[in-house]
C-alpha cells in the first residue's frame, strides 16, 4: 500500500494544493517519495494520466526541475507514438526564438484548452442525445433518419416487438 504522507503543500498552477514529490538524483534516477521507490518515465506518465500532479526536485541543489523532466517525458512518449509531424519539428527549430515562445505560451496552450472544453461539451451533449433516444424512441425515430434501419441492424427492433407482444399477452 502506498504511503500518502510526503506530498508538497505548495499550490500548483491548476490550484491543486498537493503534489507528489519526486526527487531526481545525479544519475538521473527519479525517486517517488510517496511510495519510497524509484520510478521511470512510464511510471510518471501513469501518475499524471491518473490525475496526479508531480513536482520534481533535484536532490542535490533542491532546484525545481519539473519542467525539464516533463519535457523529457513528452520526448520519450514521442519516441513511442509519433504525435508531432517531422515538418512541424523542422519549422519549430527554424523559427525565431520569440516566435516559438509566443506560439507555445499563447496559441498552443489556449488551443488545447479550447479543444478539451469542446470535446467535453460534445461528449456531454452526445450522452444526453443517447439518453433521450432511449427514453423516447418515437422522438428518436423522427429526429434520426433511418433510425429503424439502425435498430434492425443491431437487432433492437425485433427485441422490442417481442417484448411488446409479451406485454400484450
Amino acid at each position: 500500500m502506498a504511503k500518502r504522507s510526503k506530498t508538497t503543500k505548495a499550490a500548483s498552477s491548476d490550484g491543486n494544493p498537493e503534489r507528489i514529490l519526486i526527487k531526481r538524483y545525479g544519475n538521473r534516477r527519479l525517486y517517488n517519495t510517496e511510495t519510497s521507490g524509484y520510478v521511470n518515465y512510464q511510471d510518471l506518465i501513469k501518475l499524471i494520466r491518473a490525475g496526479h500532479d508531480v513536482q520534481v526536485i533535484d536532490s542535490r541543489t533542491k532546484a525545481d526541475v519539473t519542467k525539464a523532466v516533463l519535457m523529457q517525458v513528452i520526448l520519450e512518449e514521442e519516441k513511442n507514438q509519433s504525435v508531432l509531424p517531422v515538418s512541424f519539428l523542422f519549422q519549430l527549430i527554424r523559427s525565431q526564438e520569440t516566435a516559438v515562445q509566443d506560439f507555445f505560451k499563447n496559441y498552443l496552450s489556449s488551443s488545447f484548452e479550447a479543444y478539451l472544453k469542446t470535446k467535453e461539451e460534445f461528449d456531454r451533449r452526445f450522452r444526453g442525445f443517447l439518453q433521450m433516444g432511449s427514453t423516447s424512441p418515437q422522438l428518436w425515430e423522427k429526429l434520426v433518419p433511418g433510425a429503424e434501419a439502425v435498430k434492425e441492424f443491431w437487432g433492437l427492433s425485433n427485441k422490442e416487438e417481442e417484448s411488446d407482444k409479451k406485454e400484450e399477452e
